[in-house]
Formats: C-alpha cells, structure tokens, sequence
C-alpha cells in the first residue's frame, strides 16, 4: 500500500467533512444506507451489461462514482487507499489525458477518452467499497456466475437451433458449409460471438471463483453446482467460434491448474491424498477437453483455422489490420493519435489497405500503443505485472485461515490471463461488458490485497 504525505492531507480533508456532517448522515436514511446504495448500481452495472446498450450502463457507473464520492465526505472513517498498481493505472490514465488532448481531431478523442474515464474511475471507487465490504464480494461471484451461466445456456441454445447469423464472421472457402458454426451471440449489444467470447472469459473466474468458496465452506452442493456451469460456459465459449476466445479459455484453464497447484502446494502441503485427487480432476478435465475436439470436429476445424494465416480471410484480413494499425503507431509513437475508435477510423484511414476498413487495430496492446503511445502502453503493462506480482506473492504464503481471499486473488488472476490472451488478437475488452467484468473482480482482490499488506505492516 502506498504511504505518502498527499493521501495523509487528502483523508484529513474528508474527515474534516465527515465530522462536520455527522449529525446530516446519521438522520438521512440514504447517507446512512449508502455502502448498500452503492452495491446496489454496481449490481445494476453487472445485470445491465447482459442486455443494454453501452451508453444505458455507463450511466449506473457514473450513479456508483459520484455515491462513492459523496460517501467520502460523509461516512465516518471513509478514506483512500491505494497500491502500487493503483499508482501505475494512474499514470496510465494521465498519459491517455495527455494524449487526448494533444490529439488532432480533439471532439472525436474526448469521446473515447469519457469511456476511459469512467472505467478507471470505476475501478478505484469498487475498490474503495470492496475495502470494508469485503463479506459482500461472495455475492459479486454468485451473481455473476449466474448471469455467465444464463449467456452461456442461451448461447448453446442460439448453437443447436442454428440461429441465423447476422455477419460473414466464418470463412466457408476451405470447409464444407454443413462443418461451419452457428456462431452464438447471446443477449450482448451489439451483438457480437467475439464479444459473448469475451464475457464469458470474463465470467468464467468468477464462476470459478463461487465454486471455490463453496468448498471452502465445505458447502459440497453448491460447490458441485458449480462446477457443472463452470464445464458449461466454458462449453459456451466453443460455440461462440470466436478463435481468441478458444486461446483464452486456455489460458485460464492453464491458470486454474497453476493456481490451484499453488494453493495446494503451499497450504495443504501434507495431504497428499488431496494432491492425489486434484491430479485426476486436471486429469479429467483435460481428456475432457480431448473429448470435445474429437467428438465435434466443428469446432477443431475451427481451431485449426488459426494456423491457415493468410489462408482464412478472417485471418489475412487482421494481418492487414496490424500492419496498417502498425505504421500508425510507427508515426505517432510518443502521445499516441487520441482515444476512441472515432478518432481511430478517421486516422486508419489514411494508412488501410483498400478494402480493409476497420473499427480497431484488433489488439489491445496495440490499440492501447497507437491511442497513447509507447509510455501509456508501458504503464498498462506495469500496472498488470505490478498486480499479478503481488498476487501471486500472496498465494505463496502459508494461510490456511485466508483460503477464501486467495481464491478471490486467484480469480482476478484467471480473468486477467483469459481477457489478455483474447485481447491479443481482438480488442472486444474495450467494450463495457468485459471492461465493468475486468475491473470489479480486480477491485475485490485489490481490497484483499491491501487489507493483507496492512496487517503485516
């Protein structure tokens, strides 16, 4: 946790005011009631996300910001605490200002810099509730776990009754047409199978992550319930067709093995008959894995597809993308053009290849480099690297009595591995489902992590 004089200046400040009002939010039922407010529209964000338009969620988090602001000035003992990761998505956001407003077409960059704004701001005001409503992060993973769950059923029903696509999102040149998939797209705005992709990857450690705390309150049930819809989403994810997503869903898998090694490495230590059993369930579940590819050979062919290159249009068409969205980058490395994927297509238009037209460079890392520049890049990085190395420094502290804080650590984790995996090769993480998915579960291990290094400090 960072210590500066600043943050000491600025807590005094909205102690002065809590003082001052402390008779007005002692007889205000709102003022008083206002950590179950905020939870309240962090809720909204999350339900909203599975069916409104961009625009109808982001005015839930604005709702949950300005809460968290008038509860520094009126809750007694309401403060800011902050992180070294904190610190660099600060940065991060400064250079994306900078860049705003150094941008050429300045209306069309403030736009997509809003968004920015009210993710990052979002983030540090879940976190700042998360840090002394730690007991509520439980139902944050079941609630939504469930909405993951219900995308994923309709996803698979979309699949069955061969829903009617409504873009050219397969390259049918190489299969035969019987062999294509009816690619889902769940209830998302707009809609999309790469964005139900990317919230599903978003969902699945959370989903996870319920399942976990139920064993760990030795609730076999819930815990067994929640494995099924853990095998089912991620079943979801295949019948999206979305090739990155098939990657993330890798990564988190292979994360899911990694951590939960390390959980039992660290904390369970002796029990080898625990070792034993969590060796066939990784067992299982790879030839379950197995399974699928060989009984759906749609699906592998589809797999498959990412070797052909230039011989899938899909593909070929985002080569094209990168090396235009690259010579972008190469002649405004320094502040980036501006945010936004208005200001994105004006500029890209000036460096496509005809006919290649495009909304986004298909990369997160690469859109995040051509928007801001090298340094807004470098500070994305730090800030996961930051977080991710002091999360896994907690999972390998023996803490038997911390299981649940590791296994929401361990959430944050998976999410971060899934979404950047698939991030790589599309940018559907800028869209509002996945980023209010991206930045609450951080917000909840962030308030973990902090509430950890205070004790030992």
């Amino acid at each position: 946790m960072i210590e500066s004089k600043f943050l000491d200046i600025k807590n005094a400040f909205y102690a002065f005011f809590q003082k001052k009002l402390e008779k007005l939010t002692q007889n205000s039922l709102i003022l008083s009631k206002i950590d179950e407010i905020i939870l309240f529209f962090i809720s909204l964000i999350l339900v909203s996300s599975t069916f409104f338009e961009s625009e109808k969620i982001a005015v839930f988090a604005i709702a949950a910001i300005l809460l968290t602001v008038v509860k520094l000035f009126t809750k007694s003992g309401a403060k800011v605490r902050l992180t070294g990761w904190d610190a660099a998505i600060f940065v991060y956001f400064v250079i994306c200002f900078i860049s705003t407003i150094n941008s050429t077409l300045l209306p069309q960059s403030i736009h997509g810099f809003l968004k920015t704004v009210i993710y990052i701001i979002y983030y540090y005001c879940a976190a700042n509730y998360f840090q002394t409503n730690q007991n509520k992060i439980k139902y944050v993973f079941v609630l939504v776990g469930i909405l993951c769950s219900a995308e994923a059923l309709i996803a698979l029903y979309q699949n069955f009754a061969g829903v009617e696509q409504i873009s050219t999102w397969q390259d049918s040149n190489y299969i035969n047409p019987e062999d294509a998939i009816a690619r889902a797209y769940g209830t998302l705005k707009p809609y999309n199978p790469n964005l139900l992709g990317g919230y599903l990857l978003a969902g699945i450690p959370y989903l996870a992550g319920a399942a976990a705390i139920f064993l760990v309150k030795k609730n076999y049930k819930l815990f067994m319930t929640g494995c099924v819809l853990f095998l089912i989403c991620s079943l979801a994810v295949f019948v999206t067709g979305s090739r990155g997503a098939y990657l993330g869903l890798g990564a988190i898998l292979a994360g899911l093995v990694l951590v939960g090694w390390l959980i039992l490495k660290t904390d369970f230590s002796h029990q080898e008959k625990l070792k034993t059993l969590y060796k066939k369930a990784v067992t299982a579940m790879a030839g379950l894995i197995v399974l699928v590819l060989i009984a759906v050979p749609k699906i592998t062919k589809r797999l498959l597809s990412i070797f052909l290159l230039r011989g899938d249009s899909s593909t070929s068409f985002r080569m094209n993308v990168y090396h235009s969205s690259w010579q972008m980058f190469c002649d405004n490395w320094f502040l980036g053009i501006g945010a936004g994927n208005q200001t994105f297509r004006e500029i890209y238009g000036l460096y496509m290849l005809t006919g290649f037209d495009a909304l986004s460079t298909y990369s997160v890392p690469l859109e995040i480099a051509v928007e801001a520049g090298i340094f807004a890049l470098i500070a994305f990085v730090l800030f996961l690297v930051l977080f991710l190395t002091d999360s896994f420094k907690f999972l390998l502290k023996n803490d038997t009595n911390d299981l649940t804080g590791k296994v929401i650590v361990s959430a944050a984790i998976l999410v971060i591995l899934g979404v950047m995996t698939h991030g790589m090769f599309d940018t559907i993480f800028f869209r509002p489902q996945v980023q209010f998915l991206f930045w609450t579960v951080l917000a909840m291990s962030s308030a973990v992590l902090i509430e950890k290094n205070t004790k030992e400090a």
